[in-house]
């Protein structure tokens, strides 16, 4: 029998045919796609780094809710053997261990490339420290000072409670996080947006590292979290230093230090402690723009050795530069330069100063800005800085003055280190061997955001003691951690005759100048021995 339907009807019923043939096609390939994800964690409804504890309480909770003699449907039978199978595995770690080798981690992280498969890993035991952050001030400072700790310590860390008032995990603090897992060589349980953050780091490794900082990330965040874990590494086998290359904003006046204040002023201070890197700027870039390069070269140290500052002394030198890049000509650089001169008289009419004036090469910058640094160099050896960026709507003379100020303020303070360092020595002081003491000023929000991390990762206990109007005395007894794959009495490779690290280019370039010597020493004995030869 066949049924007749009128040409307006027959593209409706056509129409609505695919419109249930592509539902039921979706259907089963979302039905599909669900049953190939599902693991046995998410049929406890746990996540993959949940500890033994929190499986066995999992599965007490659902059994409660589908064993047979509760809940009599067929459902809940099929759900309660489901649950039963999973926890069976889950509860011998070695069976875990097993089960995780095979299927690897669904935890995959947002990152500028994508990430082909996630890594074999191992689960954790029982043994993790768990932090809880709400409430704590400066979460980004924290965050990132514990991720560096538990690294360091190969210490397994879950923190909960991250950023809530922010809205979860962001973006920049999630780039730190990649790098320190490279670095460790461990497993990652966050996203950006989560208020959870799991690290369970493996032993470190050497080599290169890369990161990018984003858009909206700054460089100098990645660089300040992974240089404290540089003096613990191993020797690279197939390098010949370890080397971070990081790409990002160079100089932002969001940022809290730039590229050129790490170059110049951080670098010393780190050297104090008895580790020595090179920080090569390769490429600059100023805000928005992104695209700048930094590499970071060292070597290992078995330890960090204590530093005591406690008297700053007297201003000997003053030097510095003012530079602009891009659209702005190298004539603002030297109005900024004698403006800078002409102010820092007025403070310190005795010391000697000099103020340079730069532009960068167009093919070594992107974008346009301006800044200004200044370095005194105090009779103790210490150094005090001043530093300022060029923000949109700002005159040349107004960047000028806040360098200036705030080198008159670190300098008058009495302290041994600037203000922007706080957070960097407190760091440094608890992982070295003995017992440090840093006279630095009042301490800021985020040195004791450090302070606060360092206490509550670590054993270590900090001293705050002769108090003075604007300078206190901090001291503590570091952590001692030492490195086994660097022997005591162990030299650094590559070194320059100053005791600096040599590029790869100057070590080949050093290699064939000694080489030319001998030869040329050599040729000498030949002549010689020509000579003798007529005399004779």
């Amino acid at each position: 029998m066949r049924i007749a339907f009128s040409r307006h009807v027959q593209p409706r019923l056509l129409t609505l045919f695919r419109q249930s043939r592509i539902i039921t096609l979706a259907r089963c390939i979302h039905n599909r796609t669900y049953n190939k994800r599902k693991s046995l964690y998410d049929v406890l409804d746990v996540p993959h780094t949940a500890t033994q504890d929190e499986i066995k309480a999992a599965y007490y909770e659902l059994s409660l809710k589908y064993h047979p003699d509760v809940n009599k449907s067929e459902k809940a039978e099929n759900k309660f053997q489901e649950i039963t199978n999973a926890y069976n595995v889950l509860r011998n770690l070695t069976s875990r261990r097993d089960y995780d080798k095979e299927i690897g981690t669904y935890f995959t992280m947002r990152g500028a490339k994508k990430k082909e498969s996630g890594e074999k890993v191992l689960r954790l035991t029982d043994e993790m420290l768990e932090i809880d952050m709400r409430g704590i001030k400066q979460s980004q400072v924290f965050l990132s000072t514990i991720a560096t700790l538990s690294t360091i310590t190969c210490t397994p860390v879950r923190l909960m409670n991250v950023s809530v008032s922010d809205g979860g995990l962001q973006s920049h603090d999630m780039r730190v996080l990649q790098l320190l897992r490279q670095i460790s060589s461990g497993t990652l349980a966050a996203n950006t947006g989560l208020s959870m953050v799991t690290n369970v780091p493996s032993e470190l490794v050497g080599g290169n590292f890369s990161a990018e900082a984003g858009r909206l990330g700054h460089l100098n965040l990645l660089v300040t979290s992974a240089l404290p874990c540089c003096p613990f590494l191993p020797i690279p086998e197939y390098t010949r230093f370890n080397r971070l290359h990081i790409k990002g904003s160079t100089h932002s006046y969001k940022a809290v230090i730039n590229t050129d204040y790490i170059q110049n002023v951080m670098k010393p201070l780190v050297g104090k402690f008895g580790f020595d890197f090179n920080f090569d700027i390769r490429k600059r870039s100023y805000h928005p723009y992104w695209e700048g390069k930094i590499c970071v070269e060292s070597l290992p140290v078995h330890s960090l050795t204590p530093v005591v500052m406690k008297e700053s002394g007297t201003v000997r030198e003053i030097t510095g530069w003012a530079f602009v890049a891009g659209a702005k000509p190298v004539r603002i650089a030297q109005v900024m330069a004698k403006q800078a001169h002409q102010m820092l008289k007025t403070q310190f009419s005795q010391v000697p100063l000099d103020i340079d004036s730069r532009r960068d090469r167009d093919c070594r910058s992107e974008g346009t800005g301006q800044g200004l640094m200044l370095i005194a160099k105090m009779s103790s050896g210490v150094l005090l800085s001043g530093t300022a960026i060029w923000e949109k709507g700002m005159a040349p003379v107004e960047v000028v003055s806040k360098a200036v100020q705030m080198l008159v303020n670190n300098v008058n303070s009495g302290s041994c280190i600037d203000r922007l360092l706080q957070e960097h020595a407190i760091l440094l002081m608890a992982l070295a061997c003995g017992r440090s003491s840093i006279r630095m000023q009042r301490l800021t929000n985020r040195a004791k955001a450090t302070m606060l991390a360092v206490e509550t990762f670590t054993e270590v206990e900090f001293k705050i003691s002769s108090k003075t109007p604007k300078t206190v005395l901090v001291e503590c007894e570091g952590l001692g951690l030492l490195n086994e794959h660097v022997s005591p009495d162990e030299n650094l490779p590559y070194e320059s005759a100053d005791g600096e690290l040599l590029s790869d280019d100057e070590y080949e370039t050093s290699e064939e100048l000694d080489s030319d010597n001998e030869t040329f020493r050599s040729g000498e004995k030949d002549d010689e021995l020509e000579r003798m030869k007529k005399t004779i």
